[in-house]
């Protein structure tokens, strides 16, 4: 084979690379478990790939990625996946669970440099993991041209929802004025006490579920907000993953808000070492579901245990 033709095919072949020919970052938390770093469709019970992940969030309107917080691998898929967006040319609009929204201005007056901005918004005191952790899906938004958005409820509200002492005009805005079914209502209400470890007293529980819904719609408000700008976009939104499963959450609320907008929900699960097969947990609420390693913490319920008795102790 000659040079000649030898330089035009290795020519061929990189023009023929999709736009997102970098592979997404590799584990960094151990483990060996045989579904880290794979992307399954619960839907349809197929395989996908990094490729069909990017495909599906460039054809998408809203994209919603679902984290566990402290999970270092989320953060860098994620990151990967915005600086991937922005080698196909789009500008994405991101959107964070982890700022409230009367913090908007604060985020907007330090954006420019993300290197100090968890400092400014004291990322970690108002009980963040590490904010470098976040720092790279930041800088990857700002390197596209896109915007960063606050999008979740301002505390003071937060705490009249759970008193139920948010008002009609707030029922109305986030649509508490329209009951659940008794079903949607105890799915809530079972995941709000799991989440809690049992430890919450039921008169909390409403609360919390008021508030839960009330996040949902605050941060649907913004991603719908962003959506109708056909400049921009896709819409991303970083958060918990109980606010992203398609049966309910943010994007229920989406559907309602923005008919016929195409969302792409992704949950970044973390595996569980007797489950080697996808099937075996079930039929997450998602469109794909992306497994890593599950990152080492101390156990949750034993520090809910701790704040519930110093809690009880400061009320006597």
């Amino acid at each position: 084979m000659s040079r000649t033709l030898v330089r035009f095919l290795a020519l061929a072949l990189f023009w023929a690379l999709p736009a997102w020919a970098e592979p997404p970052p590799p584990p960094t938390l151990s483990g060996d478990h045989p579904l880290v770093g794979r992307v399954w469709a619960p839907a349809t019970g197929k395989w996908s790939s990094p490729q069909g992940v990017m495909e599906g969030a460039l054809g998408a309107g809203i994209v919603l990625l679902g984290e566990t917080h402290d999970n270092a691998d989320h953060h860098a898929l994620q990151a990967w996946m915005l600086r991937e967006l922005a080698k196909a040319g789009r500008r994405p609009l991101l959107a964070l669970e982890m700022v409230d929204m009367d913090r908007q201005a604060l985020l907007d007056q330090n954006l420019s440099d993300p290197a100090t901005l968890g400092a400014a918004l004291e990322w970690e005191k108002r009980g963040w993991p590490d904010w470098n952790l976040y720092r790279p899906i930041i800088g990857a938004a700002l390197a596209a041209r896109g915007e960063v958005k606050a999008a979740n409820l301002p505390q003071d509200l937060t705490r009249r929802i759970a008193k139920g002492e948010q008002g009609a005009e707030v029922d109305g805005r986030f649509g508490l004025d329209q009951a659940l079914s008794a079903a949607e209502d105890k799915a809530l209400s079972d995941d709000i006490r799991q989440g809690h470890c049992g430890m919450l007293p039921d008169k909390a529980v409403p609360g919390m579920v008021r508030v839960q819904r009330a996040r949902d719609a605050a941060m649907a408000e913004v991603l719908a907000d962003q959506a109708s700008r056909p400049e921009a976009g896709p819409a991303v939104l970083i958060a918990g993953a109980g606010h992203v499963r398609n049966d309910r959450g943010v994007p229920a609320r989406l559907r309602a808000m923005v008919p016929g907008i195409t969302i792409l929900t992704i949950g970044f699960v973390e595996v569980e070492e007797a489950k080697s097969n996808p099937a075996a947990y079930g039929r997450p609420p998602f469109d794909l579901v992306w497994f890593t390693n599950r990152a080492a913490r101390q156990d949750p319920c034993a520090a809910m245990e701790k704040h519930m008795k110093k809690k009880e102790e400061a009320g006597r």
